[in-house]
Protein backbone atom coordinates (compact mmCIF):
# COMPACT_ATOMS: atom_id res chain seq x y z
CA UNK A 1 0.00 0.00 0.00
CA UNK A 2 1.26 3.27 -0.83
CA UNK A 3 1.09 6.28 2.09
CA UNK A 4 -2.36 7.75 1.36
CA UNK A 5 -3.53 4.07 1.50
CA UNK A 6 -1.83 2.99 4.85
CA UNK A 7 -3.45 6.26 6.13
CA UNK A 8 -6.69 5.25 4.95
CA UNK A 9 -6.51 1.54 6.67
CA UNK A 10 -5.39 3.11 9.93
CA UNK A 11 -8.53 5.45 10.02
CA UNK A 12 -10.74 2.27 9.30
CA UNK A 13 -8.07 0.18 12.06
CA UNK A 14 -9.72 3.12 14.69
CA UNK A 15 -13.31 2.29 13.50
CA UNK A 16 -12.87 -1.21 13.97
CA UNK A 17 -11.36 -0.44 17.53
CA UNK A 18 -14.23 1.53 18.41
CA UNK A 19 -16.59 -1.30 17.88
CA UNK A 20 -14.34 -3.65 19.62
CA UNK A 21 -14.74 -1.12 22.74
CA UNK A 22 -18.60 -1.24 22.01
CA UNK A 23 -18.24 -4.85 22.72
CA UNK A 24 -16.50 -4.20 25.60
CA UNK A 25 -18.79 -1.48 27.07
CA UNK A 26 -21.46 -4.15 26.64
CA UNK A 27 -20.05 -6.45 29.21
CA UNK A 28 -17.99 -4.44 31.45
CA UNK A 29 -19.46 -1.30 31.84
CA UNK A 30 -21.16 -0.90 34.69
CA UNK A 31 -23.33 2.69 34.67
CA UNK A 32 -24.35 2.73 31.54
CA UNK A 33 -28.08 1.79 31.06
CA UNK A 34 -29.16 3.00 27.52
CA UNK A 35 -29.64 2.48 23.57
CA UNK A 36 -26.01 3.33 23.27
CA UNK A 37 -25.46 0.66 20.67
CA UNK A 38 -28.97 1.11 18.87
CA UNK A 39 -27.60 5.10 18.37
CA UNK A 40 -24.86 3.69 16.79
CA UNK A 41 -25.93 1.37 14.45
CA UNK A 42 -25.59 4.33 11.26
CA UNK A 43 -21.93 4.29 12.21
CA UNK A 44 -21.79 0.63 12.40
CA UNK A 45 -23.08 0.31 9.05
CA UNK A 46 -20.35 3.23 7.81
CA UNK A 47 -17.76 1.07 9.03
CA UNK A 48 -18.38 -2.34 8.01
CA UNK A 49 -19.76 -1.40 4.50
CA UNK A 50 -16.84 1.08 4.00
CA UNK A 51 -14.60 -1.35 5.19
CA UNK A 52 -15.49 -4.07 3.22
CA UNK A 53 -16.01 -1.91 0.11
CA UNK A 54 -12.24 -0.35 0.40
CA UNK A 55 -10.49 -3.84 1.23
CA UNK A 56 -12.03 -4.91 -1.49
CA UNK A 57 -10.64 -2.15 -3.56
CA UNK A 58 -6.80 -2.63 -2.80
CA UNK A 59 -7.22 -6.50 -3.27
CA UNK A 60 -6.83 -7.31 0.71
CA UNK A 61 -8.49 -10.59 1.20
CA UNK A 62 -10.64 -9.71 3.76
CA UNK A 63 -13.60 -11.05 5.17
CA UNK A 64 -16.53 -10.07 2.54
CA UNK A 65 -20.23 -9.72 2.52
CA UNK A 66 -22.81 -12.41 1.84
CA UNK A 67 -25.88 -11.01 -0.50
CA UNK A 68 -28.51 -10.69 2.57
CA UNK A 69 -25.27 -8.45 4.67
CA UNK A 70 -24.76 -6.66 1.62
CA UNK A 71 -28.25 -5.34 1.84
CA UNK A 72 -28.32 -4.97 5.41
CA UNK A 73 -25.02 -3.01 5.62
CA UNK A 74 -26.44 -1.00 2.97
CA UNK A 75 -29.04 0.35 4.45
CA UNK A 76 -27.65 0.30 7.84
CA UNK A 77 -25.44 2.90 6.69
CA UNK A 78 -27.98 5.13 5.49
CA UNK A 79 -29.32 5.87 9.05
CA UNK A 80 -25.83 9.14 9.23
CA UNK A 81 -27.91 10.99 6.71
CA UNK A 82 -31.97 10.93 7.63
CA UNK A 83 -31.27 14.60 7.94
CA UNK A 84 -30.21 14.50 3.69
CA UNK A 85 -34.34 13.67 3.58
CA UNK A 86 -36.53 16.76 2.83
CA UNK A 87 -38.42 17.79 5.55
CA UNK A 88 -41.72 16.47 4.70
CA UNK A 89 -40.11 12.61 4.17
CA UNK A 90 -38.39 12.86 7.67
CA UNK A 91 -41.16 14.06 9.80
CA UNK A 92 -43.15 10.99 7.65
CA UNK A 93 -40.65 8.51 8.78
CA UNK A 94 -40.20 9.85 12.31
CA UNK A 95 -44.22 9.81 13.13
CA UNK A 96 -44.72 6.55 10.95
CA UNK A 97 -42.12 5.04 13.41
CA UNK A 98 -43.23 6.94 16.43
CA UNK A 99 -47.07 5.69 15.52
CA UNK A 100 -46.08 2.14 15.61
CA UNK A 101 -44.38 2.30 19.05
CA UNK A 102 -47.66 3.89 20.16
CA UNK A 103 -49.73 1.10 18.54
CA UNK A 104 -47.42 -1.54 20.08
CA UNK A 105 -47.30 0.15 23.96
CA UNK A 106 -51.25 0.59 23.80
CA UNK A 107 -51.90 -2.44 22.78
CA UNK A 108 -50.08 -4.69 25.27
CA UNK A 109 -51.15 -2.66 28.38
CA UNK A 110 -53.81 -3.10 30.72
CA UNK A 111 -56.88 -1.23 30.48
CA UNK A 112 -56.04 0.70 33.77
CA UNK A 113 -52.64 1.47 32.32
CA UNK A 114 -54.27 2.51 29.08
CA UNK A 115 -56.09 5.55 31.07
CA UNK A 116 -53.74 6.21 33.78
CA UNK A 117 -50.71 6.21 31.60
CA UNK A 118 -47.73 4.05 30.10
CA UNK A 119 -44.38 4.48 28.31
CA UNK A 120 -44.28 4.86 24.33
CA UNK A 121 -40.81 6.11 23.94
CA UNK A 122 -37.36 5.30 25.97
CA UNK A 123 -34.62 8.14 25.85
CA UNK A 124 -31.02 8.12 26.83
CA UNK A 125 -29.59 10.73 28.99
CA UNK A 126 -25.58 11.20 29.78
CA UNK A 127 -25.08 13.91 32.16
CA UNK A 128 -28.76 14.74 32.10
CA UNK A 129 -28.43 15.43 28.52
CA UNK A 130 -30.85 13.77 25.96
CA UNK A 131 -28.34 11.60 23.65
CA UNK A 132 -31.15 9.28 22.49
CA UNK A 133 -34.27 7.74 21.63
CA UNK A 134 -35.71 4.91 20.48
CA UNK A 135 -37.59 6.02 17.54
CA UNK A 136 -34.48 7.43 16.16
CA UNK A 137 -33.29 3.88 16.69
CA UNK A 138 -36.31 2.22 15.52
CA UNK A 139 -35.41 4.91 12.41
CA UNK A 140 -31.68 3.60 11.88
CA UNK A 141 -32.94 -0.16 12.03
CA UNK A 142 -33.89 -1.85 8.49
CA UNK A 143 -35.82 -4.33 10.44
CA UNK A 144 -38.88 -4.17 12.34
CA UNK A 145 -37.88 -4.06 16.21
CA UNK A 146 -41.19 -3.99 17.94
CA UNK A 147 -42.79 -7.64 18.44
CA UNK A 148 -40.39 -9.19 16.43
CA UNK A 149 -39.62 -12.23 18.44
CA UNK A 150 -37.01 -12.77 15.92
CA UNK A 151 -34.98 -10.10 15.70
CA UNK A 152 -32.05 -10.18 18.18
CA UNK A 153 -31.09 -13.71 16.88
CA UNK A 154 -31.10 -12.38 13.33
CA UNK A 155 -29.26 -9.10 13.93
CA UNK A 156 -26.71 -11.26 16.19
CA UNK A 157 -26.25 -13.35 12.91
CA UNK A 158 -25.69 -10.13 10.75
CA UNK A 159 -23.51 -8.91 12.82
CA UNK A 160 -20.48 -11.22 12.96
CA UNK A 161 -19.14 -10.27 9.62
CA UNK A 162 -18.84 -7.16 11.54
CA UNK A 163 -17.08 -8.51 14.01
CA UNK A 164 -14.41 -10.42 11.17
CA UNK A 165 -13.95 -7.34 9.77
CA UNK A 166 -12.58 -5.73 13.04
CA UNK A 167 -10.38 -8.53 13.52
CA UNK A 168 -9.10 -8.65 10.55
CA UNK A 169 -7.76 -5.21 10.62
CA UNK A 170 -7.04 -5.86 14.07
CA UNK A 171 -9.03 -4.28 16.25
CA UNK A 172 -7.44 -6.90 19.23
CA UNK A 173 -4.24 -5.47 18.75
CA UNK A 174 -4.85 -2.38 20.23
CA UNK A 175 -5.85 -1.58 24.28
CA UNK A 176 -9.70 -0.28 23.98
CA UNK A 177 -10.69 2.79 23.76
CA UNK A 178 -10.66 4.12 27.49
CA UNK A 179 -14.13 5.12 28.58
CA UNK A 180 -15.36 6.77 32.01
CA UNK A 181 -17.50 4.45 33.84
CA UNK A 182 -17.92 6.89 36.64
CA UNK A 183 -20.58 8.84 34.08
CA UNK A 184 -23.95 7.82 34.56
CA UNK A 185 -25.71 7.13 31.24
CA UNK A 186 -29.30 5.62 32.01
CA UNK A 187 -32.36 5.21 30.28
CA UNK A 188 -35.36 6.93 31.01
CA UNK A 189 -39.05 6.18 29.52
CA UNK A 190 -42.17 9.41 28.73
CA UNK A 191 -45.66 9.06 27.41
CA UNK A 192 -45.35 11.34 24.54
CA UNK A 193 -47.41 13.74 24.34
CA UNK A 194 -49.32 12.97 28.09
CA UNK A 195 -45.73 12.78 30.11
CA UNK A 196 -43.08 14.22 28.63
CA UNK A 197 -39.84 16.26 29.03
CA UNK A 198 -41.62 18.73 26.29
CA UNK A 199 -42.77 22.33 27.04
CA UNK A 200 -43.40 22.09 23.37
CA UNK A 201 -45.54 18.98 23.76
CA UNK A 202 -46.63 18.43 20.07
CA UNK A 203 -45.14 16.81 17.01
CA UNK A 204 -43.07 19.52 15.92
CA UNK A 205 -41.44 19.38 19.43
CA UNK A 206 -40.88 15.84 18.92
CA UNK A 207 -39.18 16.53 15.86
CA UNK A 208 -37.35 18.85 17.19
CA UNK A 209 -35.83 16.58 20.29
CA UNK A 210 -34.92 14.01 18.30
CA UNK A 211 -32.64 16.98 16.16
CA UNK A 212 -31.74 17.23 19.41
CA UNK A 213 -30.72 13.44 20.36
CA UNK A 214 -28.84 13.17 16.87
CA UNK A 215 -26.41 15.85 17.82
CA UNK A 216 -25.98 14.89 21.51
CA UNK A 217 -25.12 11.38 20.44
CA UNK A 218 -22.27 12.41 19.36
CA UNK A 219 -21.38 15.93 21.10
CA UNK A 220 -22.30 14.85 24.78
CA UNK A 221 -21.98 10.88 24.81
CA UNK A 222 -19.46 10.06 22.82
CA UNK A 223 -17.55 13.26 23.84
CA UNK A 224 -17.75 12.48 27.62
CA UNK A 225 -17.71 8.95 27.81
CA UNK A 226 -14.94 8.21 26.01
CA UNK A 227 -12.09 9.83 27.74
CA UNK A 228 -9.35 10.26 24.76
CA UNK A 229 -9.48 11.89 22.08
CA UNK A 230 -10.84 10.02 19.18
CA UNK A 231 -11.42 10.03 15.56
CA UNK A 232 -15.03 9.20 16.59
CA UNK A 233 -15.54 12.57 18.23
CA UNK A 234 -15.40 14.59 15.53
CA UNK A 235 -16.35 11.98 12.56
CA UNK A 236 -19.84 11.51 14.02
CA UNK A 237 -20.53 15.26 14.89
CA UNK A 238 -19.32 16.60 11.46
CA UNK A 239 -21.79 13.99 9.58
CA UNK A 240 -24.74 14.92 11.61
CA UNK A 241 -23.50 18.63 11.15
CA UNK A 242 -23.28 18.21 7.36
CA UNK A 243 -26.55 17.21 6.30
CA UNK A 244 -28.02 19.75 8.98
CA UNK A 245 -26.97 22.54 7.49
CA UNK A 246 -29.60 22.27 4.94
CA UNK A 247 -32.69 20.44 6.76
CA UNK A 248 -32.57 23.27 9.64
CA UNK A 249 -33.30 25.89 6.42
CA UNK A 250 -35.83 23.57 5.34
CA UNK A 251 -37.49 23.10 8.68
CA UNK A 252 -37.40 27.34 8.97
CA UNK A 253 -39.10 27.59 5.72
CA UNK A 254 -41.55 24.73 6.42
CA UNK A 255 -42.26 26.14 10.32
CA UNK A 256 -41.58 29.80 9.88
CA UNK A 257 -39.29 29.07 12.47
CA UNK A 258 -35.44 31.07 12.62
CA UNK A 259 -33.30 28.61 13.68
CA UNK A 260 -29.39 29.00 12.90
CA UNK A 261 -26.73 27.12 11.99
CA UNK A 262 -23.21 28.27 10.94
CA UNK A 263 -22.45 26.54 7.41
CA UNK A 264 -18.74 27.33 7.30
CA UNK A 265 -17.60 23.82 7.63
CA UNK A 266 -19.84 22.49 5.16
CA UNK A 267 -17.41 20.35 2.52
CA UNK A 268 -18.63 17.65 0.10
CA UNK A 269 -15.10 16.56 -0.26
CA UNK A 270 -14.40 16.64 3.18
CA UNK A 271 -17.42 14.32 4.19
CA UNK A 272 -16.93 11.84 1.55
CA UNK A 273 -13.56 11.18 3.47
CA UNK A 274 -15.28 10.76 6.60
CA UNK A 275 -18.24 8.32 5.07
CA UNK A 276 -16.04 6.58 2.99
CA UNK A 277 -12.80 6.45 3.86
CA UNK A 278 -11.98 7.86 0.18
CA UNK A 279 -8.55 9.43 0.62
CA UNK A 280 -7.25 8.55 -2.71
CA UNK A 281 -8.98 11.01 -4.69
CA UNK A 282 -8.27 14.02 -1.80
CA UNK A 283 -5.41 14.36 0.10
CA UNK A 284 -1.68 14.04 -1.24
CA UNK A 285 1.14 12.10 0.30
CA UNK A 286 2.82 15.60 1.27
CA UNK A 287 -0.23 16.88 3.11
CA UNK A 288 -0.62 13.51 5.75
CA UNK A 289 -0.05 14.51 9.36
CA UNK A 290 0.66 10.79 10.77
CA UNK A 291 0.30 12.04 14.05
CA UNK A 292 -2.72 14.18 13.87
CA UNK A 293 -5.88 12.70 14.87
CA UNK A 294 -7.67 12.57 11.19
CA UNK A 295 -4.19 12.25 9.44
CA UNK A 296 -4.26 16.04 8.44
CA UNK A 297 -7.57 16.20 6.91
CA UNK A 298 -8.74 19.47 8.75
CA UNK A 299 -5.91 21.20 7.45
CA UNK A 300 -6.27 19.95 4.25
CA UNK A 301 -9.78 20.94 4.36
CA UNK A 302 -10.39 23.80 6.50
CA UNK A 303 -6.13 25.02 7.21
CA UNK A 304 -6.91 24.61 10.14
CA UNK A 305 -5.46 21.69 12.82
CA UNK A 306 -7.82 19.00 13.91
CA UNK A 307 -8.44 20.49 17.58
CA UNK A 308 -9.52 23.86 16.53
CA UNK A 309 -11.43 22.63 13.72
CA UNK A 310 -13.39 20.34 16.21
CA UNK A 311 -13.85 23.12 19.07
CA UNK A 312 -15.43 25.03 16.05
CA UNK A 313 -18.03 22.39 15.08
CA UNK A 314 -18.45 21.80 18.32
CA UNK A 315 -18.92 25.78 18.83
CA UNK A 316 -21.55 25.24 15.88
CA UNK A 317 -23.62 22.01 17.00
CA UNK A 318 -23.88 23.75 20.71
CA UNK A 319 -25.86 26.59 19.32
CA UNK A 320 -28.02 24.72 17.52
CA UNK A 321 -28.74 22.51 20.53
CA UNK A 322 -29.15 25.23 22.89
CA UNK A 323 -31.73 27.43 20.22
CA UNK A 324 -34.02 23.78 20.41
CA UNK A 325 -33.39 23.23 23.90
CA UNK A 326 -34.68 26.72 24.89
CA UNK A 327 -38.03 26.29 22.75
CA UNK A 328 -39.00 22.54 23.18
CA UNK A 329 -37.67 21.69 27.14
CA UNK A 330 -38.96 22.54 30.26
Amino acid sequence: MNKVQKTAYELIQADARFLYTLTDISKNAQNISSNYICMSLPYIGLFTEGAEQWCKKVGLNSPCFNPTEKVFYTQLRQGHKLFEKSYKDYATLLFKRFTESENYFYNIRSLREKIFGYYNVGTDLCNGEFCGNTILCSMYTPIKLLGNEGVGPWIRDMSIVAGKLSAYLGCKEFPIYRYNDNIIVKYKDYHFYRNSPLKMNDDFGFLLFSILCSINYAIEFIENYFIDEIPQKFKYAYLQYYYLCDFIKEVNTQKNTDFYIDDCLFDRKFRNCLAHYGLGQYIRETEIISDDILKGLTNKAFGKDYLTTKAELYEILRSLTKQIEQIILE
